[in-house]
């Protein structure tokens, strides 16, 4: 990525900020911001600190509750709902996977709906949560249309992703992964730099295929493995849209448009106590290990060099961004400019 680079912890503080300074609270703007910056620090900078604007333009909008009232009702040994408040979505989500925890730690499963919840960023953030715990965490969100059904050309379905993350530390696996080709971010971010995507990835409002980001956003993107891809964004949508109460497919709000309502997007989340189903301490990290290692002795390929699990290559790069400083494209820079502009705040300094 071209672009100056910043210091994380530069980049995190500014960010909270300037949540602080739209009325959220310093613990939720702290969780919020750290949110936002580690997802540029995973190489995922669609869903990073460019969205910061746009959180803050969500509460300008009444679209986010900067001081949700978060109601958790515990409905049976492992269950729960929870209702958002139309609040942050990285505050909302927290919520809800802690209560998961709690619910797992109890009954050996933990599974909570969210209802009245919001853009929630990258959903690994949460599922990690689980997994440091030593349980698996599996979390699902429906989100703004984005994706038709298949055989369809208007989008009914979110980008709906999904997460599940197991295993701590320097062996924890982390999946996360859009129902669509793409995750809609790039595109926002491909229309916010006025460049192509690539064919494959959206249609038009006609139904026609596009390279024009701009046009994508006003058609579709495309499932991922086609039918497949169209399946797995229905099985999202049931669990944490139809499932929860939230908004249902194309009923599903955004926080970038100019509608009076909240999004009201929902999440699922379900976490897993391994000791509940193996037994003896220890046994799940002994054959997730095995498993692991198992798959990075697997014979390699032509022209590869190694074999990854989903998460190593996001810590290697956390790591070099942390040390080496983090590029924003000049859009974003600007954005986060016109932010300290208006709360008379000083822009983070280059890093050096």
């Amino acid at each position: 990525m071209d672009g100056a680079k910043y210091a994380t912890e530069d980049l995190k503080k500014f960010a909270s900020d300037c949540f602080v300074a739209a009325g959220v609270p310093a613990k939720d703007a702290d969780w919020t911001a750290d949110t936002l910056v580690l997802a540029d620090l995973s190489g995922k900078s669609t869903h990073g600190i460019s969205r910061l604007s746009a959180y803050i333009g969500g509460i300008d909008k009444g679209k986010i509750n900067p001081r949700p009232n978060i109601s958790v009702q515990i409905t049976g040994a492992a269950t729960a709902t929870v209702d958002g408040d139309d609040g942050l979505g990285p505050v909302v989500a927290r919520a809800a996977m802690q209560t998961a925890i709690e619910r797992a730690k109890e009954a050996g499963v933990g599974a909570v709906t969210v209802r009245r919840g919001n853009h929630i960023g990258v959903l690994a953030r949460y599922a990690n949560m689980a997994a440091d715990e030593g349980f698996i965490g599996l979390v699902l969100t429906n989100a703004q249309p984005a994706i038709p059904p298949w055989g369809g050309r208007r989008a009914y379905f979110g980008t709906n992703p999904i997460a599940m993350s197991a295993g701590r530390g320097d062996e924890q696996i982390s999946v996360d992964l859009a129902t669509s080709v793409t995750a809609r971010g790039n595109v926002i971010m491909a229309s916010k730099d006025g460049s192509e995507i690539p064919e494959g990835w959206a249609i038009d409002e006609a139904g026609e295929p596009t390279t024009d980001a701009a046009a994508a956003l006003k058609g579709a993107l495309l499932p991922m493995a086609g039918p497949k891809g169209y399946s797995l964004a229905l099985l999202v949508e049931i669990l944490s849209g139809v499932l929860s109460g939230a908004a249902i497919g194309d009923e599903v709000g955004s926080i970038y448009d100019d509608a009076p309502d909240a999004p009201n997007t929902g999440i699922f989340v379900l976490v897993l106590n391994p000791g509940f189903f193996l037994g003896e301490s220890g046994a799940f990290a002994t054959r997730l290990s095995q498993m692991e290692q198992a798959i990075h002795a697997n014979p390699l390929a032509k022209g590869v060099s190694a074999v990854y699990l989903p998460g190593e290559r996001q810590r290697a790069e956390i790591c070099k961004r942390e040390a080496q400083g983090m590029a924003l494209p000049e859009t974003t820079k600007n954005e986060l400019q016109a932010l300290a502009n208006r709360f008379s705040l000083n822009l983070p300094k280059e890093f050096a």
